[in-house]
């Protein structure tokens, strides 16, 4: 397999401004990590070439980038980056052989498992895929050793009218040098000169020539420091208008006009909420604008009080200020000095806390630790001004009690209040009946100006546009498409204006938006492009090509292409020959044979000799663990499991369903806290005030997930829950749909016995890769830890009778070794509450067992080993799987999650070493070290069962043949 390290190019300033209101997270134009590691030498922006066409209040965007790698290894690039509201991704092209090949549309999901199967058969795809809130993500593999690579973007944007004039705006300033620039600028049928209001260089200037103003600039060796930013002038009447015919003889419209209508002003409350989101990713917003914005309302209301809750996993007690004559000085001192920490649960706010009469919630729209989903009865006004901004969820809560959402990130803080504070007209609709369709839709509030889009049956249709308050008509409008332009894609506009629509209500229309972004081939939260490198791959997936390899496609698949996708759809046969395996292994009586002559103590050399030269690339050295080992005697399931609940890593975790036993018949487990050995926690832990010491740290970890996993955990033994789960939960707000993240999370959540976010997080894993046996597997031990046992039993049960592609089952191996104990142990705990009917009784056996012992990770392309020495000395391990008292291992998982077992039915007396041996990985990412999750059950499956839990990371990556010490129990 080739080696590929992944290197995660975030984009931002590129294609929007950000002001970054905080000393702790930088988003810039452009940082290269590889992992957690800058590789700034390595991988370099050789030449980036802009093309920018306007027409009306629609720009098209295109840009092409040549990546240069130095190194000589491979890298999988990541290019993340937010879009401005109302943008449609409408192309996307990666170098294929040396020219650029167009992406096609293909469901999100799908996208990914055929990236990651194509890539485990070291050929070349790329996929770009919409993650949360109006954010993107390209994953290119590979940028080649020793060369380069080309990707294209394209996307349509409606600019923002601001006063008169519509407003272009494409951020460049930046600190690296690009060898090769070029922008190119195209003004279509203008109403005047546009007027450049900021350019990267003094010689970029405009000249008219046939009614078309062009400017260029083209320079080597280039270090952009300015942006570009156009103002458009807009004439008072003119309503510009574009069409696309479509080939039933319908056209598609588009059309923007101003709107001159006596606004009324709004009567506030003299009671005012606040909910001001203090999570990490609050530091993203522009708080400046934030607070000009909360400087307006107050001097204009000046008498007034105001109550403010601080929200992030959980939302705080409010605090009143009671404004008098407009002085808000100390609610703006209080603002100005928030600390912003954690991730961010909308569910926390409840309409018992809600006293105001209504509120503005200055927040991302992002719930990143909770449900985004919450019931209110008074107005909201959203405010959103972070480019990284869900625009869709923000819209949706705005909307439930007519409040309104207000864009601050791409709107001057003047024309921010004027919306906010004015009753503006709505659009009730078209009275024409040969138009259908048309986005936005009726009651949506006009503020200065409109665009529509629609289809209409006719060209030369003129359509009467309805404007008025609460239903009532008191204007109309008239749009004559016999004077539209017909030179633009009209109809992927018209499609983003759907698909806007529709997702206010996401889950509820998620066919609907697959279904419109793989016709229209625009990107969507349901729908990806993707870019493979062979012909025969399109029709192995049954995607269908761009329009340049059809006719090679058409004939492939006209000769009956014999390469066919291979899926694992036997997985249940599997489970029912392994339910038996194991049952005549259980009835198996073993007894240990003492040798005739002493043993020497060599295991460990002699398990290092077999490691070596396992991995490529991967040698054994010597190191030390730095480990704490406490003695913890573990109780008996008896007791409910939240009055044992504990806030530090040696927690127990009991089950109310169980029944009580002796304490002296329970064994006793020495826990071992692998420690992490970082500066930063020496300096923590010296500290007399260690929360304020992570803060101040923070600025130099800021995007470091292991500093925030290794923090968190010290403050879990130091027996501060609350801190330590709202430091955890940063981890949530640092990667957009990171599965990686987010299975680091749940593993600690289901140690700490934070259930309910378990479910929460390990179901956010199984949205985005429903095509992972484990997604299933976690989310279903989740729903178990929450006692939803049937619920559990269906996705366990899931994992046997889904298919998967063959390269994913393969990376698996036989994870039936590890899900028919699993459903058996749900049915011996709580048979009584199972309905069984539809679980096949072949692999229903009871198999109680006195030791399992389960590893988990929550990287691909990993191998990590799990090891177990009995009372003996003999080791079970991949290499030797079965010993001589019963034990026996679980195949090694060499490239994916794990999971790994060990099993043993009888434990004879004396101590048994639990280790872990971390023998490398193949790639990198911003998730940091590998987070191991190690579970210890003693009496398995029977009516003292017990389950002891750590989470760790892996510190030393590549050790080779030296284990980890994670646990010793005594029988």
């Amino acid at each position: 397999m080739k080696k590929l390290f992944s290197f995660f190019f975030v984009f931002v300033g590129m294609f929007f401004s950000t002001k970054i209101n905080a000393q702790d997270i930088r988003i810039g134009f452009p940082r290269i990590e590889i992992g957690e590691r800058p590789d700034e030498n390595s991988v370099s922006l050789q030449s980036m070439n802009v093309q920018v066409e306007i027409f009306g209040n629609l720009a098209k965007t295109t840009t092409t980038l040549v990546f240069t790698n130095s190194s000589s290894r491979n890298l999988e690039g990541n290019l993340v980056f937010p879009l401005p509201e109302n943008t449609t991704v409408s192309g996307y092209a990666i170098d294929i052989n040396g020219k650029l090949r167009n992406a096609v549309p293909v469901t999100k999901v799908r996208a990914v498992e055929v990236f990651e199967s194509i890539q485990k058969q070291n050929i070349d795809p790329g996929i770009i895929e919409k993650v949360e809130g109006n954010n993107f993500r390209t994953r290119i593999s590979p940028i080649p050793a020793k060369g380069s690579r080309t990707i294209q973007l394209s996307y349509y944007q409606e600019l923002k009218l601001d006063k008169s004039s519509y407003q272009y705006h494409l951020p460049l300033d930046s600190s690296k040098k690009i060898a090769k620039f070029n922008l190119t600028t195209k003004v279509f049928n203008a109403a005047g000169k546009p007027q450049l209001v900021e350019t990267p260089d003094g010689s970029f200037n405009f000249s008219e020539n046939s009614n078309i103003y062009e400017a260029n600039l083209s320079k080597t060796d280039f270090t952009p420091k300015k942006s570009l930013i156009i103002n458009l002038p807009k004439s008072p009447n003119n309503v510009e208008s574009f069409v696309q015919k479509n080939v039933d003889g319908s056209f598609y419209f588009y059309a923007n006009l101003l709107v001159d209508a006596k606004s009324q002003p709004k009567v506030w409350s003299k009671n005012i909420g606040i909910i001001w989101d203090n999570s990490l990713s609050g530091l993203k917003r522009n708080h400046q604008k934030e607070l000009e914005f909360l400087d307006k309302i107050i001097s204009q209301q000046k008498n007034l009080n105001i109550e403010v809750s601080l929200l992030n996993i959980s939302l705080e007690k409010s605090r009143l200020f009671q404004i008098k004559n407009g002085d808000w000085s100390e609610l703006k001192k209080y603002l100005e000095n928030v600390t912003y920490d954690g991730g961010t649960n909308y569910a926390k706010i409840l309409p018992t806390n809600l006293k105001a009469d209504e509120y503005l919630l200055f927040s991302d729209g992002i719930s990143s630790f909770g449900s985004n989903i919450f019931n209110i009865d008074k107005p909201f006004y959203t405010i959103a001004s972070s480019p990284t901004s869900n625009y869709g969820v923000l819209k949706m809560i705005a909307q439930k009690a007519g409040g309104k959402f207000i864009n601050l990130n791409e709107n001057s803080v003047e024309n921010a209040f004027k919306q906010i504070n004015e009753s503006s007209v709505q659009f009730l609709g078209i009275i024409n009946n040969t138009a259908g369709e048309v986005y936005p839709i009726s009651t949506n509030d006009v503020s200065n100006g409109i665009s529509i889009a629609g289809i209409s049956q006719y060209p030369n249709a003129k359509l009467t546009m309805m404007f008025g308050r609460n239903g009532k008509v008191e204007f109309n409008k008239e749009l004559d498409l016999s004077k539209a332009t017909q030179n633009l894609e009209i109809s992927k506009i018209w499609a983003q204006s759907k698909v806007n629509y529709l997702e206010l209500n996401p889950e509820q229309n998620k066919t609907e938006i697959e279904e419109i972004g793989k016709q229209f081939s625009i990107v969507t939260s349901n729908t990806s492009l993707i870019v493979l490198e062979n012909v025969s791959d399109y029709v192995k997936y049954k995607i269908n090509p761009p329009a340049e390899l059809q006719n090679e496609f058409n004939k492939l698949s006209k000769q009956g292409f014999e390469q066919k996708e291979t899926r694992k759809a036997d997985l249940l046969k599997n489970a029912i020959a392994k339910a038996k395996e194991l049952k005549e292994w259980w009835k198996k009586d073993f007894k240990y044979v003492k040798p005739k002559y002493p043993k020497p103590v060599a295991d460990s050399v002699l398990v290092s000799v077999a490691l070596e030269g396992r991995a490529e690339g991967i040698a054994i050295e010597e190191r030390e663990v730095s480990a704490d080992i406490q003695a913890v005697s573990v109780t008996a399931y008896g007791t409910t499991r939240r009055e044992s609940r504990a806030s530090s890593a040696n927690m127990l975790v009991t089950d109310k369903k169980m029944k009580d036993v002796s304490s002296a018949s329970v064994p006793e487990i020495k826990i071992v806290n692998v420690k992490s050995d970082k500066e930063y926690m020496k300096l923590i832990e010296a500290s007399k005030n260690p929360y304020q010491t992570y803060l101040d740290l923070r600025k130099d970890y800021a995007e470091t997930p292991a500093y925030y996993f290794d923090v968190a955990t010290f403050f879990f033994q130091k027996k501060e829950r609350e801190t330590g789960l709202k430091i955890l939960s940063s981890i949530a707000d640092l990667g957009l749909e990171d599965a990686e993240l987010y299975k680091m999370l749940a593993y600690k959540l289901k140690e700490i016995e934070e259930y309910q976010t378990e479910l929460f997080i390990t179901k956010k894993v199984l949205d985005w890769r429903p095509f992972d046996a484990q997604s299933y597997r976690d989310y279903a031990l989740a729903l178990q830890d929450n006692e939803q046992y049937q619920s559990a039993l269906e996705y366990l049960y899931k994992v046997l009778t889904n298919d998967y592609s063959v390269e994913i089952a393969n990376r698996d191996r036989d994870i039936t070794e590890i899900i028919v104990p699993e459903v058996n142990n749900l049915i011996s705990l709580h048979r009584k509450e199972l309905n069984l009917s539809k679980i096949n009784k072949d692999i229903i056996v009871d198999i109680p067992v006195d030791i399992r012992v389960v590893m988990n990770w929550n990287k691909d392309m990993t191998d990590i080993d799990l090891w177990v020495t009995d009372p003996n000395g003999e080791k079970c391990f991949y290499g030797h799987r079965t010993t001589a008292i019963g034990g026996r291992m679980s195949e090694d998982v060499t490239q994916g999650f794990g999971p790994e077992q060990f099993m043993l039915k009888k434990a004879i007396k004396g101590k048994y070493k639990i280790e872990t041996n971390f023998f490398g990985e193949r790639q990198m990412s911003i998730s940091g070290p590998t987070t191991i999750s190690a579970e210890i059950y003693l009496m398995y499956s029977s009516g003292k069962q017990m389950k002891k839990m750590i989470t760790f990371q892996n510190n030393k990556p590549n050790s080779g043949g030296e284990g980890i010490l994670v646990g010793e129990f005594e029988f």
